[in-house]
């Protein structure tokens, strides 16, 4: 899974999945909590369960602008061979 993936593409993912595991933690958290006890306030774990998700769409988003800015997906380096052979 991590073969031939940059050191910054490792740790994206690896805080990518540790986002994910506590997000759904969370949500299961909430439902949890709810059905145990219908009047609590479950406002404060519904704001950082939204604050979150954002954070991992954030982080997910920025990788793919990054990977698209050094053209593509590729995990080559982008040679500055424009044919002419001058040097």
């Amino acid at each position: 899974m991590f073969k031939g993936r940059s050191v910054i593409d490792i740790m994206v993912l690896v805080f990518t999945f540790v986002i994910a595991f506590f997000i759904i933690g969370m949500g299961i958290l909430i439902v949890v909590v709810e059905s145990n006890n219908p009047e609590a306030d479950t406002g404060v774990l519904a704001n950082t369960l939204s604050t979150l998700v954002s954070g991992i769409l954030g982080a997910l988003l920025g990788l793919i602008a990054g990977k698209s800015q050094r053209g593509g997906f590729s995990n080559k380096p982008k040679d500055d061979d424009d044919g002419d052979d001058e040097e």
